[in-house]
């Protein structure tokens, strides 16, 4: 049975069970600092769980993508070698919020693997929490599980945690049995099921009970409101056991990749050596894609950090397979093959996912030459057969060599690594990185609008097409220095898609009683209204909410003049730019995009051209309602990462831009009237940012330039280009002039700082000069002057530097003086720092300190050391 076919099955079985199908959620968790990347099914459902919010359904089934990778939850560093470990992987899941609970979920997952897939029951073990004879009972007494087939074991196997904090609970796994074939042996002191060789858990059923959450510094635990389930099955194991496969990489999924790894090696994935290589490159290409289309950028910090580690020991293995060219984004398309269909938001990321790790692939052949300079020169220093593990570390956290590789280099020459030191290092930065890394939740806040929303329901929004809106108030919350404000109806637009939220006021008749402030959305489908001034306003009383119209027009040109910008960089840049975050107020929009590299001007010129060009083509702004596929079909693209209902919001304009968006906007794009790029710039690594404004402030910024342009041309008795050829000469003329003037300037000083060496004194039969150079002098090349002239001489100098002063002492390379020993102890006589070599050393105090002393005690500690 194919991964598709098993897919489909599992959803349908559980629709047929009264389940919601809830699309995947996004790798990258929105709103929840809490995981570094989705690890399982139940991460959006995580209000559900805990109370804060109630669903439409109480019974949902998703297929989930998932990454561990960093974290609590880590595969990586078993990724190729054992048959079942990967940093990407799809979980089906069912999950009850509340409704049934552990007879129902046992039946269901039993029901499903005996008679929709069909495995025969001996086929199957299971295991229980030590404390939980509940679940035994059902498995036994209800399902027929033989008593010898349900094994109890404790919380490190059988109690589930998503994080440090959130829903957690006793689970039942369901075990599948290879066959006696594929026996390890259990281990002394374990049971039959420890032996991990032959049985391959396959369905992990948690019981959630729980919510673990921060007081302070600590961590808590309580019992949830309603006892729920969240199961979650492997795709890559169940169609391994369906299709007669011991290793997942066997299997159907991932065969597209395995075909097109050999295609660029030349080797066959049945050859002993190249089985492990290729495993890891199938396995990080699919993760690595999926986070990339899912909006990750590979970076040196957080999740982009994990996903570049991934990428680079993807790139090693290549390396190991006898690929040299870069050739990891060619496998992009192979991934798509197994999973395009039930990812079709990944899929359409498939060229930006292409372009990034190409990039990135280049720059770590880059870095891996760094890298190799650093180990070969750790290397020739060894003075055992030994590698520090304190070097090993700088070598994998700073040049991103994967330990795997500096292991396999170590081992080419005969050399051991200092994996002990290794691990204490490891070990440090994770607790460093702890102390700074507390995820803390907003628990409280976020429950009072739960709570407010449970209690009168969601607000309307008006806001699309009226400005001014009758509502009554159905909650009034006083928070820390503002009133937050609720009404059931609303044209005030609350903030989202980037789009700030809207200003105005609340009036009674033709009084105004209140201003509002900010309008945001903390909970989906509630609108609050932030004012200091509410004071006035009673819950239940109807008012007319008044909506700044003059600021609202400005954001609506900036929003629709951001859907115009974006299309036009797919147009000038490529179809691999994807919105990575955006900001529109009445001023400017602001528009955080993915690209490796920074736009030419002429790209830039381009780009303003197009979205002026579409502006005045006059297209009317159609907004659509429609059905997510339906807006997929059409054309329209989606943010990174949003989750979007089964319902979603079009925007055309013509045929230049189609987008799913929420946001409020022109009705024809004439009415942005013109648009004006004000600046490009890095955001980070292969995010790019654009500052751009429109309409009056656009038209208004060019009067102003316009006039400045003619101040200018008036200076400059020159008229339009003549103006600028006039000031590139100028600019020529002023460096010309520069240049000459720091030739004759570093003359000068050269000529009066030669005659500070003449007649030296006399020390011990060696030449001695202490000597003040002119300001800004450079001591360095002073010295350099004067060990010519003394090869055996001894030169103390001394010169300000702005609020400085320098001092260098030198000695001549036959003489036996240590410079940098005399200077650390002469220093701190005024509060100066530095240090050098024995034949040079430097240092620099305060400019005001009175140095006499100084100048004394070294040339007392010059003649001490030379007698």
């Amino acid at each position: 049975m194919r991964a598709q076919e098993i897919r489909e099955k599992f959803a349908n079985f559980f629709i047929k069970n009264g389940h919601d199908k809830h699309t995947s959620s996004s790798l990258i968790p929105h709103n929840d600092p809490t995981i570094l990347f989705a690890n399982a099914g139940m991460n959006q459902f995580k209000d559900y769980f805990t109370g804060k919010a109630n669903p439409k359904n109480r019974r949902a089934v998703t297929i989930q993508k998932c990454v561990r990778a960093g974290g609590k939850h880590n595969d990586l560093e078993n990724v190729g070698f054992t048959p079942r470990h990967h940093t990407f992987f799809e979980m089906l899941g069912n999950f009850s919020f509340g409704d049934y609970f552990k007879k129902d979920a046992i039946s269901f997952a039993w029901k499903f693997l005996t008679e929709e897939l069909k495995i025969p029951k001996e086929k199957l073990l299971v295991t229980v929490h030590d404390s939980d004879d509940e679940a035994l009972n059902i498995w036994h007494k209800d399902m027929g599980v033989p008593l010898e087939k349900i094994f109890k074991l404790g919380d490190k196997s059988n109690f589930w945690e998503m994080g440090d904090v959130g829903p957690c609970g006793p689970c039942t796994e369901i075990f599948y049995d290879h066959g006696p074939s594929f026996s390890t042996g259990t281990p002394a002191g374990c049971q039959e099921i420890d032996d991990e060789g032959r049985y391959i858990e396959i369905w992990n059923l948690v019981f959630m009970q729980f919510e673990k959450y921060y007081e302070g510094n600590e961590i808590k635990r309580k019992s949830l409101p309603k006892p729920s389930v969240d199961t979650g099955a492997g795709l890559e194991r169940i169609a391994a056991a369906l299709q007669g496969k011991y290793w997942n990489y066997d299997s159907d999924i991932f065969s597209p990749i395995i075909r097109d790894l050999e295609k660029l090696s030349g080797q066959k994935y049945s050859d002993p050596k190249a089985q492990s290589p290729m495993r890891v490159v199938a396995d990080h290409i699919r993760s690595a894609t999926m986070l990339i289309t899912d909006g990750a950028i590979p970076s040196n910090e957080g999740r982009g950090y994990v996903l570049r580690r991934i990428i680079r020991r993807a790139i090693r293995n290549l390396r190991e397979l006898g690929i040299k060219e870069v050739s990891f984004h060619k496998l992009v398309p192979a991934v798509f093959e197994s999973l395009g269909k039930e990812y079709p938001e990944n899929m359409a990321n498939t060229a930006l996912a292409q372009k990034l790790l190409e990039l990135e692939e280049r720059k770590f052949l880059e870095t891996l030459d760094t890298g190799m300079k650093f180990l070969n020169e750790a290397l020739a220093s060894l003075s055992n057969k030994t590698l520090a593990g304190d070097v090993a570390f700088k070598l994998y956290d700073t040049y991103g060599f994967p330990l795997d590789l500096t292991e396999v280099i170590l081992r080419e020459k005969n050399l051991s690594l200092d994996s002990k030191g290794f691990d204490d290092a490891m070990k440090k930065q994770k607790e460093a990185s702890k102390k700074t890394g507390k995820f803390q939740t907003k628990e409280g806040f976020e429950k009072l609008f739960y709570t407010i929303k449970e209690k009168n329901g969601g607000t309307k929004f008006t806001g699309y097409s009226e400005m001014k809106t009758q509502a009554k108030l159905i909650a009034k919350e006083n928070l820390d220095e503002v009133t937050a404000l609720v009404f059931d109806q609303t044209p005030f637009y609350g903030e989202s898609g980037g789009q700030i939220g809207d200003t105005g006021s609340v009036m009674e008749g033709n009084n105004t009683l209140a201003h509002i402030s900010d309008t945001q959305k903390p909970v989906d489908g509630l609108w609050v209204h932030y004012s200091k001034d509410a004071d006035a306003l009673e819950v239940g009383k109807t008012y007319t909410l008044n909506v700044d119209t003059e600021r609202r027009e400005l954001i609506k040109r900036n929003h629709s003049a951001t859907h115009l910008l974006q299309a036009a960089l797919i147009k000038v840049v490529g179809d691999h730019i994807k919105q990575a975050g955006s900001l529109v107020t009445e001023e400017k929009l602001r528009f955080d995009f993915s690209n490796p590299e920074g736009l030419t001007r002429d790209q830039i010129t381009q780009v303003e051209k197009l979205v002026n060009e579409a502006i005045n083509q006059g297209n009317q702004v159609c907004p659509e309602v429609m059905s997510k596929d339906a807006a997929m079909k059409k054309g329209a693209m989606a943010l990174f990462g949003e989750k979007y209902g089964d319902e979603v919001r079009v925007i055309s304009m013509g045929t230049f831009s189609t987008e799913l968006c929420g946001g409020t906007h022109v009705n024809n794009t004439r009415d942005i009237a013109y648009f004006s790029i004000l600046s490009e710039s890095a955001l980070s690594s292969g995010v790019r940012r654009i500052e751009a404004t429109t309409s009056v402030t656009a038209l208004n910024r060019l009067e102003k330039r316009s006039q400045l342009f003619s101040s200018i041309e008036l200076m400059l008795s020159s008229k339009d280009e003549n103006a600028v050829e006039k000031i590139e000469t100028l600019q020529a003329e002023i460096k010309e002039k520069a240049k000459k003037l720091a030739d004759l300037t570093e003359k000068l000083q050269t000529l009066e700082n030669k005659a500070i060496f003449d007649q030296p004194e006399m020390v011990k039969n060696l030449p001695f000069k202490m000597a003040q150079a002119s300001e800004g002098a450079d001591l360095r090349k002073l010295s350099d002057t004067f060990v010519a002239k003394y090869p055996n001489g001894i030169v103390l100098l001394k010169t300000k530097n702005q609020d400085k002063i320098n001092v260098l002492l030198r000695v001549g390379k036959d003489v036996k003086l240590d410079c940098n020993q005399i200077l650390k102890e002469t220093l701190p006589l005024i509060n100066g720092r530095g240090g050098g070599k024995p034949d040079m050393a430097q240092g620099s105090a305060e400019a005001n300190i009175n140095t006499q002393n100084f100048e004394t005690k070294t040339k007392e500690l010059i003649l001490a050391r030379l007698s």
